[in-house]
């Protein structure tokens, strides 16, 4: 073979990897692309959803909880118009031993729960809330917490994956490659459970959207991974009053939209201090505009990352001025809607209800809920 045919031979020969190179990957972006369709219909039909406080209640003993009838409260929801319950889940409160075994009466209600639901039409969304996960623990917890769910995957895998969904794993608070670490593993091992389940993941930080879109699309993402994120901004407004993380929220009477009028006093508070920061961006963040801008970037940057988006959790405190609750949920709901995002509000008749004193949804999320 002289020269001129051998530099004949290499140029087909790398015309044609070429073309079979770029056929290979035009095919794997189509399919991808099919099943990014097919997962946002999916995530679309989540519709409108509301988490119900109960089973993540670990003050509670386990046996009073195994006994309340939540019919009626499962029955109100469906008939107010929502699609999706989310069930938080405080697995660690419900054990038959000290490391990882489920006592049977958790699973039987979680059976029950969930045919109520389907009963009903609604979807259900268990997740694992109040986890145990650390950095310094992390390789064993993975291992508990994958022992745990392999437990309700096995108990519930006849299950229709069209209306019952796993969150794996609630407001992770560890470093960021330890939780993608641990995500990633969570992922990996489930799947082999439960080849079809959609599985709902968020990022480090509560399920802060900052560290989800930091986190990106996992290596492991298969198409049939539902990223989440929980918004409480301006969580001066949103938690006014809590008592869980007094620091931030110890000032009460903020108003929706903001209002310099009506604005309570800053006090207690050094000008480098969480709350004294918050309050100087709130005239900002406070109203309509403030929100649709955060949120259509959230949105833009979820997008450019491929990661098929939902919201679990949303919602004001009960403590806010009830006017300003309302306007803030009416505004928040309606952008979500407008962004195509799925959300779950938190929650629906406890310390952030949306509910008024005969279990009726408020006035405002009711066009919503059509």
């Amino acid at each position: 073979m002289n020269y001129s045919v051998k530099l004949k031979f290499i140029a087909r020969s790398t015309s044609l990897f070429i073309t079979t190179l770029l056929t290979l990957l035009l095919g794997i972006s189509s399919l991808q692309a099919q099943s990014n369709k097919a997962l946002r219909e999916i995530s679309h039909r989540l519709g409108q959803g509301v988490n119900i406080s109960f089973l993540e209640q670990y003050w509670m003993s386990p046996d009073i909880l195994y006994q309340k009838k939540i019919d009626p409260l499962l029955e109100s929801i469906a008939t107010q118009g929502f699609k999706t319950v989310r069930l938080p889940v405080a697995f660690d409160h419900f054990m038959a031993d000290s490391y990882a075994q489920l006592n049977d009466n958790i699973l039987e209600k979680l059976h029950e729960i969930y045919k109520r639901c389907e009963y009903l039409n609604l979807n259900l969304v268990i997740v694992y809330h109040y986890g145990k996960l650390r950095n310094e623990n992390r390789y064993s917890e993975n291992d508990r917490i994958i022992r745990i769910w392999k437990q309700v995957m096995a108990s519930m895998k006849l299950y229709s994956c069209s209306h019952l969904f796993y969150e794996l794993y609630n407001e992770p608070t560890t470093d960021m490659d330890v939780w993608k670490s641990s995500a990633s593993t969570l992922i990996r091992e489930l799947r082999k459970e439960d080849k079809d389940r959609i599985f709902i993941i968020g990022g480090t930080n509560y399920n802060g959207i900052n560290e989800l879109l930091n986190m990106g699309r996992l290596a492991v993402d298969d198409g049939k991974i539902l990223y989440t994120f929980h918004f409480y901004e301006p969580y001066i407004f949103t938690h006014q009053g809590a008592d869980w993380t007094p620091e931030k929220t110890f000032i009460t009477g903020f108003p929706y939209p903001y209002s310099a009028r009506k604005m309570p006093a800053l006090y207690n508070a050094t000008p480098d201090s969480q709350v004294a920061q918050d309050y100087e961006r709130y005239p900002r963040e406070a109203n309509y505009e403030g929100l649709l801008k955060r949120l259509k970037w959230i949105k833009e940057e979820a997008d450019r990352l491929n990661l098929p988006l939902i919201c679990t959790e949303t919602g004001v405190i009960n403590l806010a001025p009830p006017k300003s609750k309302s306007a803030y949920l009416s505004d928040i709901t309606r952008i979500m809607k407008d962004l195509d995002i799925p959300v779950m509000l938190w929650d629906f008749n406890d310390k952030f209800s949306i509910t008024n004193d005969r279990n009726r949804v408020i006035k405002s999320l009711r066009s919503w809920l059509k």
